[in-house]
C-alpha cells in the first residue's frame, strides 16, 4: 500500500487517489487523528481509519509527505482547542512524526522530503541556485533600511505566507514598490524587480520535468504576482512551455545539489533569459494538469503507486 500523510482538505491528494486504486492507498490525515486507532512499540506501527482499515509497516511499502499539520495551525478551525485537546493533538503529531520517520529510516519516503523547508529554505536555494541561473539581487533587512536599491523599482515577498489577518486570509503576495517607501521597523525580503513577458514554472518530479508559461500581460496591470488572482482566473491561461535545453539541464544539476526529488520552479522569462525565483519543494501543481492529459499526473502516479518500482528520496541530507 501507499500511506499518504496529509490533511482532509488537500485536493491534490483527493485527484490522486481518484487516479489511483482506492484500496492501494491509505490516508492519514493530520486534523483528524481522534478519528483512527494508532499503535506504535517495537513491532513497528499499526493504523485503523474510521472505515476500520488497517495499515502497518509490513504492507506499506511506500510513503507520501504531503502537508500535514497540527490543528490549531489550521487556516480553517472549527473550533477553538481546549488546553487537553492541544495537549492530545500534538503528541498524536509527534507519533505521526516518528512513523515518518521510520519509514524514512526504512526507505520509503518517495519524492517529498518531510520538513524539506527547514533544510532547504529560500536562501539557500537562490545561493546554489547563482551557479546555475539568473537571480534577481535579493536583501532581507529588519530595522534598517538598504543601499543596495536605492530608488530602482524592487519587490517584496513574503517568506513564510502567513496571514496578516487569518480571519480574512491576508496574505503579502510579491509586491511591486520602492525601497523608500517602506518602513525601517518591518521584516523585508526585497527583491531587484524583473521586467518579464511570462511566469515559468517547472514541476520537477525525479527523472522527468514539465514546464509550464502563463502571459503577464493579462494580469500585470493588476498585480505582479499571478497567485493573487483567483484560480478560475488562470488555470486555463497556463500552456506548456518549451524549456531550453541549458536551463533544462541546470535545473537537473540544482535539484541534485539539493538532493530533492520533487519541487515546483519559478522563473520569470522576457523572452530571452530566465530568471530563477524558488524552488517549492512541496508544492502545489495538481492546477497545471487537473484532468491527467498532459504527463504530470500520470508521471506523479507512477512514482507513488505502490506496485512501481520504489525509488527512495535519501536517507541522508545535509
Amino acid at each position: 500500500m501507499l500511506l499518504i500523510y496529509s490533511t482532509t482538505f488537500d485536493t491534490t491528494v483527493d485527484m490522486l487517489i481518484y487516479h489511483m486504486n482506492e484500496s492501494d492507498v491509505f490516508r492519514f490525515n493530520s486534523d483528524c487523528f481522534e478519528k483512527y486507532k494508532i499503535t506504535l512499540n517495537d513491532d513497528g506501527f499499526e493504523i485503523q481509519d474510521p472505515l476500520g482499515r488497517i495499515t502497518n509497516n509490513k504492507n506499506i511499502n511506500k510513503v507520501l509527505y504531503r502537508k500535514p499539520s497540527l490543528k490549531k495551525d489550521l487556516l480553517i478551525q472549527t473550533k477553538q482547542l481546549s488546553d487537553e485537546e492541544d495537549y492530545i493533538d500534538r503528541e498524536l503529531y509527534y507519533i505521526a512524526r516518528e512513523i515518518i520517520n521510520l519509514s524514512w529510516f526504512q526507505q520509503k519516503i518517495v519524492l517529498i522530503e518531510p520538513l524539506v523547508d527547514f533544510r532547504v529554505g529560500k536562501f539557500v536555494q537562490l545561493s546554489i541556485a547563482k551557479k546555475y541561473f539568473n537571480v534577481p539581487n535579493y536583501e532581507f533587512r529588519y530595522n534598517t533600511k538598504s543601499k543596495e536599491f536605492n530608488d530602482r523599482d524592487i519587490v517584496i515577498k513574503s517568506l513564510t505566507m502567513q496571514p496578516l489577518d487569518k480571519k480574512q486570509y491576508l496574505v503579502l503576495y510579491t509586491t511591486k514598490t520602492k525601497e523608500n517607501e517602506l518602513s525601517n521597523n518591518q521584516p523585508w525580503m526585497i527583491q531587484e524587480y524583473i521586467d518579464a513577458k511570462y511566469d515559468v514554472t517547472v514541476v520537477f518530479i525525479r527523472d522527468k520535468m514539465f514546464a509550464f508559461e502563463l502571459d503577464r500581460s493579462d494580469f500585470i496591470d493588476k498585480t505582479v504576482d499571478w497567485r493573487e488572482l483567483s484560480v478560475d482566473k488562470t488555470t486555463s491561461n497556463w500552456h506548456v512551455h518549451n524549456l531550453k535545453k541549458d536551463i533544462e539541464d541546470s535545473i537537473y544539476q540544482f535539484m541534485n545539489d539539493l538532493k530533492l526529488h520533487f519541487g515546483r520552479l519559478d522563473f520569470l522569462y522576457d523572452g530571452k533569459n530566465y530568471y530563477f525565483l524558488e524552488v517549492n519543494p512541496n508544492g502545489q501543481w495538481l492546477w497545471l494538469d487537473p484532468k491527467n492529459e498532459l504527463g504530470v499526473m500520470k508521471k506523479f502516479i507512477e512514482e507513488i503507486h505502490p506496485n512501481t518500482p520504489l525509488n527512495p528520496i535519501p536517507t541522508q541530507v545535509r
